[in-house]
């Protein structure tokens, strides 16, 4: 369905894994480019530590000038639209990230980390965004916690191997720790 046939308000799917090397980036990516362009305006949010979603799109470091870090600086948060990055794709956008140490001390200072990304991100409800994808990075931390809370649906990446078939598992207990319903996962994506 495209988006003229239907108003639909912001979608975020993270694509999550526990184990590296699955494809996470590789599906965040592809899946961001194949909905921009079905001209739906999407956002992707690069959060894993290596940044190959932003690679991907050929954009480095020395193009950034504010990134997803700089939204948690607690003297002077930068604003949002000053984070994003035009890419040259029609409808596809970047927020990049330069070193979630700076998002992970934050967190670990607050105890509502299930209102962070809602409230550090609220201004994408004014950008308008149809679909936002988040790339996320293997670990469990402060950083995906808040992302699992904020997330809509989650897409597992699998390579069909012993250790990433079980990471599947550590996934479910993982929202099973941050109290979330497991119907958050929406698909499971062998590589």
């Amino acid at each position: 369905m495209r988006k003229a046939d239907k108003k639909m308000s912001k979608k975020v799917i993270s694509i999550v894994g526990r184990k590296g090397g699955v494809g996470k980036s590789t599906l965040s990516y592809n899946l961001a480019s194949a909905l921009a362009t079905m001209d739906f305006k999407t956002l992707l949010i690069d959060l894993d530590s290596q940044n190959d979603s932003s690679l991907f799109l050929g954009i480095s470091k020395q193009q950034y000038n504010k990134t997803f870090d700089d939204l948690f600086d607690k003297r002077n948060p930068a604003r949002l639209e000053d984070c994003i990055i035009t890419t040259g794709r029609d409808n596809l956008y970047l927020l990049p990230n330069n070193s979630l140490e700076i998002v992970d001390s934050y967190l670990h200072q607050t105890n509502r980390i299930d209102l962070i990304f809602k409230h550090i991100l609220k201004d994408l409800d004014t950008i308008n965004f149809d679909f936002v994808i988040v790339d996320s990075s293997p670990t469990k931390n402060r950083v995906n916690d808040a992302l699992l809370c904020w997330t809509d649906s989650i897409v597992l990446p699998v390579q069909l191997q012993g250790a990433s078939v079980r990471s599947v598992g550590n996934i479910y207990a993982y929202i099973a720790d941050l109290f979330l319903d497991p119907s958050i996962i929406k698909a499971v994506v062998p590589n």
